[in-house]
């Protein structure tokens, strides 16, 4: 089993691409996990696994997680931390990878388990507990990904994600004769922001905050109508507030790790390593840091897994993505 590899990355090696989760929550017997059953066909026979599927066209790894959790169990889920891929060949020799994500129900209010949409390819699903779910997992990886998502059976602390993202490709400061706070985003630029919208709702949340320069608001405004969310605008997060005093865009971050609610900001290049360097400086482990802080392209995301808030906030884990 191989460690989490930045979601967004087509490997050449690899002929089927898929995604999945492994769902966790506390029910009335204590923790439980998502299992799905997948009856015989002429090339598989009957397993009990984790739901997952294969990437359609164009999608990015964490959407096919959340769309074939919800497609193959009825379950809509936020995605947590990355889990170790599995690599393992099918039926005709093809090669395939699946990109896992420890992932929660998205709501309460939300159907634990309904009927699958296709019976012919999911004919059950059940909430069951970790020893249940070794007793049914018909497949080695399976189990050890349980292993990795579940150490000792316990279910791991809750974690919140801070994304930080870069405006999306836009129009060249030499191709424009207005202000620079009005230059705008090229169709290219359109097109990551659609894209990026889908991926941020894969997550849990709660704020979206931008720079209110049009580029920036142009980036998350796809997001914000997808999640029903408002944009917060903040002056501390242009370039020109950033010049004038690169303090306030540090204590912004500050007060949003204070709060500890899902959050995504959106920013310019020359601001972004001042952001994320406060993010790095929570990721005790270097590595981590390293992954944090490392430059961020036009349209790129890193988000932060952290546990707590303020002070004692933690990263516990790193996703880069790019639309």
């Amino acid at each position: 089993m191989t460690p989490p590899t930045a979601a967004s990355e087509r490997d050449p090696q690899v002929d089927v691409e898929a995604a999945g989760c492994v769902v966790v929550r506390t029910g009335e017997q204590g923790v439980e996990v998502l299992l799905v059953h997948r009856p015989t066909t002429a090339v598989r026979a009957a397993d009990w696994s984790w739901p997952k599927g294969k990437l359609e066209p164009g999608e990015h790894p964490a959407v096919a997680a959340v769309r074939e959790t919800a497609e193959e169990s009825g379950v809509r889920v936020h995605l947590g931390t990355p889990l170790p891929e599995q690599r393992y060949e099918v039926a005709g020799g093809l090669r395939k990878r699946v990109r896992y994500w420890l992932a929660r129900p998205a709501a309460p209010a939300d159907p634990a388990v309904v009927e699958a949409a296709d019976p012919d390819e999911i004919d059950d699903s059940a909430w069951v507990s970790p020893a249940g779910a070794r007793d049914l997992l018909s497949y080695p990886a399976d189990v050890e990904l349980l292993d990795v998502a579940l150490p000792g059976d316990a279910l791991p602390g809750p974690t919140w994600p801070l994304a930080v993202v870069r405006h999306a490709r836009a129009v060249k400061r030499t191709d424009w004769d207005g202000s620079e706070d009005e230059r705008p985003l090229l169709d290219r630029g359109h097109a990551q922001s659609r894209d990026l919208a889908p991926l941020l709702a894969c997550f849990d949340l709660r704020h979206l905050v931008t720079s209110p320069w049009t580029r920036c608001v142009q980036t998350l405004l796809p997001s914000a109508e997808l999640l029903g969310l408002p944009l917060t605008e903040e002056d501390a997060i242009t370039e020109d507030g950033h010049d004038l005093d690169p303090a306030g865009a540090r204590k912004l971050v500050g007060e949003l790790l204070a709060e500890g609610s899902g959050v995504a900001l959106c920013s310019h290049g020359p601001v972004l390593p001042t952001l994320q360097s406060v993010v790095g400086e929570h990721a005790g482990d270097p590595a981590l840091r390293g992954r944090v802080e490392e430059r961020l392209g036009k349209g790129d995301v890193v988000i932060a897994h952290l546990v707590q808030r303020g002070s004692t906030a933690r990263v516990v884990a790193v996703e880069r993505h790019g639309v």
